[in-house]
């Protein structure tokens, strides 16, 4: 049976996971100090686990439904979303499974979290807020980038300059059959303005070949 502390959490805090705000929000008459002494003992007890400095969440029955990493990331690092191979590996746009889970934010110092549930890194994206779509997974919600902000996002983050759609199959492993559907949506002049807010060779020269190949 759970004590008091943890039945408010349980009961008012409508995510997996909460934060120092989220308990000074459902215990405003309970000191800072005593939050604090009830985090420490519950750590100790095993009712709790805590992912960064501030961020935790019930340890939850085997019998329950997990807590997805791609919810886990947006709580990681705030502002930030699902982007980069973790995304394209959720589109099914690369073969590969992806171990760390990748996001962009608009800092540009690269953050790195080791945690219980996996690796977590935060990599720069100079745009925001275009391309992105809130997605539920395991009855979680979370902000990731579509397809093609994934994909911009990632020649971005590599620097490579491709010069046509072969060179981009070849080094990325690109399912360019899938790519084709997902840009389906998309007139040419938006991804070519896409390629061109990241004011970088690499991704106008990315928005042509697309264009190009697909449009």
């Amino acid at each position: 049976m759970r004590d008091g502390f943890l039945s408010t959490i349980e009961n008012r805090v409508p995510n997996k996971i909460f934060t120092d705000e989220d308990l000074k929000i459902i215990l405003p008459e309970t000191t800072e100090e005593k939050i604090h002494n009830s985090l420490s003992y519950h750590f100790k007890q095993g009712h709790l686990k805590k992912f960064k400095r501030g961020v935790y969440s019930l340890v939850e029955p085997r019998n329950k439904n997990t807590i997805s990493k791609f919810y886990l990331a947006n709580f990681l690092y705030n502002p930030s979303f699902i982007s980069f191979e973790s995304a394209l590996s959720h589109y099914g746009l690369i073969p590969e499974a992806v171990y760390e889970t990748t996001s962009a934010c608009i800092q540009e110092k690269k953050k790195m979290f080791k945690t219980t549930e996996g690796i977590f890194s935060f990599s720069h994206s100079p745009i925001t807020p275009f391309f992105l779509d809130v997605v539920k997974d395991e009855q979680q919600s979370f902000l990731i980038a579509s397809p093609l902000r994934a994909l911009f996002d990632t020649i971005y983050s590599n620097r490579k300059v491709y010069k046509n759609l072969g060179d981009l199959e070849e080094d990325l492993r690109i399912d360019l059959n899938e790519l084709k559907n997902y840009l389906v949506v998309y007139e040419a002049s938006e991804i070519l303005s896409l390629g061109d807010l990241y004011r970088k060779k690499n991704t106008r020269k990315l928005a042509e070949i697309l264009v190009k190949g697909f449009k």
